[in-house]
């Protein structure tokens, strides 16, 4: 562990103050569907990409930080369309909901059925995972 401005650091590299760079690039991890299941792992990356060949009834987070993290999924319709996925139906690894809280009271969104195109979601924590805020960033995008 490397620690600057801190000589107990909390992570691999923990920088305790401001932290200036000129180019941050993400890991990108693809996710699959496994009797309906979508397991979410946190610990390798933030951002994932989803192709929906079948329905997803619920997804697994697993590895949730223990501090405030957040993640992003961007789900792809196949060229066949009309999956549904349960965009609101998380569960933690003993298979325990986790809620999920949505703007405007609740009000959860439907993802776009039509074959070749994309949603995209971002999630955010403040309670390492107990809780996740959901936000549409955007949806009906062209494969």
């Amino acid at each position: 562990r490397v620690g600057v401005g801190t000589t107990a650091p909390r992570s691999q590299l923990d920088v305790e103050g401001t932290l200036r760079t000129k180019i941050v690039r993400e890991a990108v991890e693809t996710l699959s569907i496994a009797s309906n299941v979508v397991t979410v792992d946190l610990s390798k990356a933030q951002n994932f990409l989803l192709s929906a060949t079948d329905d997803v009834n619920s997804f697994t987070i697993i590895n949730s930080p223990t501090e405030a993290s957040s993640f992003t999924i961007k789900i792809a319709q196949d060229a066949t369309g009309g999956r549904t996925i349960d965009i609101d139906d998380f569960k933690d690894s003993g298979g325990s909901p986790i809620p999920v809280n949505w703007p405007g009271g609740g009000v959860v969104p439907i993802i776009t059925p039509t074959a070749s195109r994309n949603d995209i979601y971002t999630f955010k924590t403040f309670d390492g995972g107990s809780n996740w805020y959901g936000v549409v960033v955007g949806q009906n995008f062209l494969n």
